[in-house]
């Protein structure tokens, strides 16, 4: 009986590294390449790897192919020609792909699939599904977005309700601040107001000049003014978000005082010479002023924001005692802020003949213009006196307010830098205080 015997090769592992490789015995023979016809070992493995740029794979190299089907506008200069469109003549390229055509929707395939497709089998039906009916199903889907976004602009659009000021504030109907009472009576003097601007043509009147050659219309509506009307003023003037009712409020409750703060309102004190005594704070000790010459010598950036023209008329001195329902143990630089209100004509000449007669200076000097939403000066605040204290120091004094600023020392900005201000007392920011510090006039 024979056997057939086979040796295996004698292999040496050599663990190196990460891989291991096994390395043959030398003597052992391995399998070489074949080798071409004039080539010897050493050409085989010195042989370079290139591709033909005139080739297949060449072409390839050259251009890139995105997966799926993209529009391309190479005119098969970099793709491959698939056909063209025999609807629109598009010429569609691998890019773009077998399918419905991307100008026009009509099918586009290449001549082998068209050869499939002319069969009429049942795989023909299946090539037919597989490149229309991915565009029938994005057509479907585009036209049901289209439909509910339009179902969403009938129907579905008050969805999205923005509250803003003129819902909140300005608006009578949706004012949530006005008592049943008060937003009757706005809407009824709104009507009135609308059918007066809107009245027939045959109420007015018209005047033929005829020595001036002129057809003139005489406007015998007067423009509205709720201050006129004594009805409407007596609905608001007891409201309960005047200043009158807050004020009375506040009496009432014995606390006339800037919420900000931590003590009473001062009290009127007799014995102390007329001046105004603060209240007992939380550890039953009588709070005073604190570094009051600190204040004054310091500028922390405090401001005020006013109304124009009496924020112009303070900061040029011809104002000096501001008046307002609250109080502040603020003592030294104050910088005054003109708010967004545009002042009428009329009220600028009031109040400007006002102060001709309260300082009795005809030829008095005002300011040529009052700008607003802008920071205007400083001005140094030396008293927050109350109304009684105020009417023993200044008799003939201009502010009937409850607590009245008493301010000196006034000076203007050469540039008035525009700001928005805030309510009450607030500090400026440090970049527009450190500006406005350097430009105001000596």
């Amino acid at each position: 009986m024979e056997f057939t015997v086979y040796k295996k090769t004698e292999e040496v592992d050599e663990y190196v590294g990460k891989g291991a490789k096994k390395k043959k015995q030398k003597g052992s023979k391995e399998a070489s390449p074949a080798l071409e016809a004039g080539q010897t070992a050493g050409d085989v493995s010195k042989k370079t790897k290139f591709v033909s740029l005139y080739g297949q794979d060449g072409k390839a190299a050259e251009s890139v192919q995105l997966a799926g089907r993209h529009p391309c506008d190479c005119q098969t200069l970099r793709h491959a020609l698939v056909n063209n469109c025999l609807a629109c003549g598009k010429i569609v390229c691998v890019q773009e792909g077998s399918g419905p055509c991307l100008f026009c929707g009509n099918l586009v395939v290449t001549n082998e699939e068209q050869a499939v497709l002319d069969k009429k089998n049942k795989k023909s039906e299946m090539l037919y599904k597989k490149l229309a009916g991915d565009s029938r199903s994005q057509y479907q889907a585009a036209v049901d977005n289209k439909n509910r976004l339009l179902d969403f602009q009938a129907n579905s659009a008050k969805r999205t309700q923005i509250i803003d000021d003129e819902s909140d504030y300005f608006n009578v109907d949706s004012n949530k601040w006005l008592t049943p009472e008060q937003r009757e009576a706005m809407k009824k003097k709104k009507e009135e107001l609308q059918q007066e601007k809107h009245r027939s043509r045959l109420d007015r009147k018209i005047t033929f000049d005829f020595a001036g050659r002129k057809v003139v219309e005489e406007e015998d509506r007067q423009d509205y003014n709720m201050n006129d009307d004594k009805e409407m003023m007596r609905l608001f003037k007891n409201d309960a978000f005047s200043v009158a009712a807050e004020i009375k409020r506040r009496s009432e409750a014995g606390d006339i005082v800037n919420p900000n703060i931590m003590r009473s309102r001062p009290m009127y004190d007799e014995v102390a010479g007329g001046l105004g005594s603060g209240g007992r704070g939380i550890s039953g000790v009588v709070s005073r002023v604190q570094d009051r010459e600190l204040m004054e010598m310091s500028d922390d950036g405090m401001c005020l924001s006013m109304h124009q023209p009496w924020a112009s008329l303070l900061v040029m001195g011809i104002k000096v005692h501001e008046g307002r329902t609250w109080y502040t143990q603020h003592r030294g630089r104050l910088w005054i802020h003109a708010g967004s209100k545009v002042p009428s004509e009329e009220d600028i000449r009031e109040l400007e003949q006002f102060y001709r007669v309260h300082t009795g200076d005809e030829a008095i000097r005002f300011p040529g213009n009052y700008p607003t939403s802008c920071l205007l000066g400083s001005v140094d605040m030396t008293e927050c006196l109350a109304q009684e204290e105020y009417r023993e120091s200044y008799p003939e004094g201009e502010s009937g307010s409850p607590y009245v600023f008493i301010c000196s020392n006034p000076q203007e900005l050469m540039i008035k830098f525009p700001m928005s201000g805030k309510h009450k007392l607030f500090k400026l920011e440090t970049k527009l205080h450190m500006a406005a510090k350097k430009t105001l006039k000596k």
